[in-house]
């Protein structure tokens, strides 16, 4: 059989950019949402893997090549953080003060809901340090005791739920300014939800840019010494 594993790459770019593009005819929030192409292009890609019982060690090995370009795609990131860079500069306590409130919320949200059902520690332990992008889930998760795989897992989860429902709930509970938006979504949503915001608006997404640089510094700072605290007094 001839070896067609070096059209991963191609046949994925050309499939996102197709899902871009399906993305853009409408303005509807809605479907915005619900056509998102990170998430269609994770669903779709799971599942010509499954349908066509294909190894994914070497799907994974053909397809290194965008895994290598997520480092600079973070860091290209800063472009519209360095247009907006006026504006974030005069609210800058603003959004420190609001990334540690959503990590401690989140951090604190992930315990309770631990002791509400009852999970192994080991479980509990996993879902500390969500609000924060991949690598610094993995670090700060491996240094609690949780189980790193699945913390990605789920950061990767909450990041496409921020992507496809973030701005309809913000919608919903009356919540326009796109400096909000972008800090609310930066944080809860890291790498995932900083995509989809730069797709709603510039500022938008210069705002969610450093809110989730922030959460993922301030995450590894403050998680390794929140989390043993609560878990002694709640687990």
């Amino acid at each position: 059989m001839i070896n067609l594993w070096w059209l991963c790459v191609p046949a994925i770019i050309a499939g996102f950019i197709l899902l871009k593009r399906v993305n853009g005819l409408s303005q509807s929030t809605t479907y915005i949402a619900l056509t998102n192409p990170v998430f269609l292009a994770i669903i779709i890609t799971a599942l010509i893997l499954v349908i066509f019982k294909l190894p994914y060690v070497k799907f994974n090995h053909h397809t290194q090549l965008l895994s290598w370009l997520l480092e600079p795609a973070i860091v290209a990131l800063a472009i519209p953080l360095y247009k907006q860079f006026v504006h974030i500069r005069k609210n800058a306590l603003l959004i420190l003060i609001s990334s540690i409130l959503g990590i401690v919320n989140a951090t604190v949200v992930g315990i309770l809901l631990s002791v509400m059902f009852e999970v192994p520690k080991e479980l509990a332990h996993s879902v500390a340090a969500l609000s924060v992008t991949t690598p610094i889930t993995l670090l700060v998760t491996d240094s609690l005791g949780g189980i790193a795989s699945l913390a990605a897992a789920m950061v990767i989860f909450i990041g496409l739920l921020g992507a496809l429902f973030g701005f309809i709930v913000l919608k919903w509970v009356g919540i326009f300014n796109h400096q909000a938006q972008g800090v609310a979504v930066g944080t809860a949503c890291h790498a995932i939800g900083t995509a989809a915001a730069l797709n709603k608006h510039a500022r938008i997404g210069a705002y969610s840019s450093v809110a989730m640089a922030l959460s993922a510094l301030l995450t590894a700072l403050i998680v390794p010494w929140l989390y043993p605290y609560l878990s002694q007094l709640l687990l």
